[in-house]
């Protein structure tokens, strides 16, 4: 064995292992979403999820890799699986480039803390790293399986049509030779893509109507344009930290911004594509929110690999200062991540666990149960505030989540309390908020 596949080996093991703690954190919102969506059968996965906003590749694989265990650490291993193999696609991509690329990529994407977040996550977005980073050098070589993967792709989020558009950008300005070739490959992949289109159109009308009953989801959802490209791209190097003086944000996001623009105006032959494949995706990301609100840096997250071949290749021509650098930021974020429970997933768990003790119906300020409710506690009593009058409780837990959204003026609170109802106690749950315990 040589020594470059050795260190590759060793890269690969390091990510398994940063990629395995805290794997068996309770499911968050979107997570137990997820697992109940995957645990449909395959034709209701198909055609019965017009209420949500993804497209039906991650929860197809969900759904068989639920047949084997339902636990935490079990379906996470899902997600984890394709960060090791984004690592591996980055390793030969980042060869193809340079030949001494390949272990500095490789390593950097392994110990990224926001990588490493969305590895653990039971989403989607792993696996859409993982396509990005196998289409754009099928892309760049015109290989044959482009139109695949960009089928895959979009079956998998669909942002990765906003991957699929830096690439017409690059051949329309670096290679319009290509412009007939790339159509073809573009025409193959929605052709592929032709039988979502119907629940695509349903989902699209279900979200761009979101506005009417959820006023503040744009907010949620969406960054504004002069927040967004600066924070991007400090996520993406540092993961989800967000404890340091703003004067260290301040100088790193000019940092970030002065070699991003100058990387675009001296970047030649390969070096464009990956300024593209960074650069394009995040201002479509920030046009398309105006129509639909969607730019958050997890979305864009198939770009993380363009910034870390730009950040590998600072390393090969000043590998002391950047190499430092960035394992020292890899460190802060990784152990920030691992040692705050506010900067992890929610505790629904936690919370559904403690209410199963001390049992009472619990009140939702939301039109049905959140997800984690069905997933953790089935069993459990639900109330929607709606139907709170009639439902003549003695006592019960009302969950205060996401009541910026649904009850900014907490008027459900002072109905309760006009009811008859005394605040007997608050607890708090990391993620989850406050939830008041109420008896009459």
């Amino acid at each position: 064995m040589g020594k470059e596949k050795f260190l590759l080996i060793l890269v690969l093991i390091l990510g398994l292992i940063l990629r395995l703690v805290k794997l068996d954190q309770g499911f968050w919102l979107d997570e137990a979403s997820q697992a109940q969506q995957s645990s449909l059968s395959l034709t209701q996965i198909w055609s019965g999820r017009a209420g949500d906003f993804h497209p039906p590749l991650f929860y197809v694989l969900a759904h068989f890799w639920l047949q084997f265990g339902r636990s935490e650490t079990w379906l996470r291993l899902l997600p984890v699986s394709f960060g090791i193999l984004n690592i591996i696609a980055l390793y030969f991509f980042a060869k193809h480039i340079h030949p001494r690329l390949g272990l500095p990529a490789a390593f950097l994407l392994a110990i990224n803390p926001f990588h490493i977040y969305y590895s653990q996550e039971f989403r989607m977005y792993s696996l859409l790293t993982f396509l990005g980073t196998l289409s754009m050098p099928a892309f760049y070589k015109k290989h044959w399986s482009l139109f695949l993967l960009n089928a895959l792709l979009l079956y998998t989020h669909y942002a990765g049509i906003i991957l699929i558009l830096a690439q017409f950008v690059y051949v329309i300005v670096f290679d319009r030779k290509y412009l007939r070739t790339s159509t073809f490959h573009f025409l193959l992949s929605v052709a592929l893509f032709l039988p979502w289109l119907p629940q695509f159109f349903a989902q699209f009308q279900s979200g761009t109507g979101i506005d009417t009953y959820l006023p503040g989801w744009r907010n949620l959802l969406t960054l504004s344009p002069l927040k967004a490209i600066p924070l991007i791209l400090f996520k993406f190097v540092a993961g989800r930290i967000d404890l340091l003086p703003r004067w260290i944000y301040a100088v790193y996001i000019v940092f970030v911004l002065a070699v991003t623009a100058a990387g675009v105006v001296l970047a030649r032959g390969k070096r464009r594509l990956l300024y593209t494949w960074l650069g394009v995706p995040i201002v479509a990301s920030l046009v398309i929110s105006f129509v639909i609100p969607q730019t958050q840096p997890f979305r864009l997250i198939f770009t993380l690999p363009a910034l870390v071949l730009l950040l590998a290749e600072a390393v090969l021509r000043w590998p002391r200062t950047f190499l430092t650098l960035l394992i020292y930021i890899a460190i802060v974020g990784n152990y920030t991540y691992f040692t705050r429970p506010r900067l992890q997933r929610e505790q629904w768990r936690q919370a559904l666990e403690f209410i199963r003790i001390q049992p009472a119906p619990m009140v939702v300020k939301f039109p049905g149960a959140f997800a984690p409710m069905t997933w953790y506690a089935p069993d459990l009593p639900v109330i929607t505030a709606s139907s709170f009058p009639t439902a003549k409780l003695s006592d019960f837990y009302l969950f205060q989540y996401l009541t910026g959204l649904t009850d900014p003026q907490y008027k459900i609170d002072s109905q309760i309390q006009a009811s008859g109802y005394t605040l007997q106690k608050r607890y708090n749950f990391e993620g989850v908020g406050f939830i008041d315990y109420y008896h009459k």
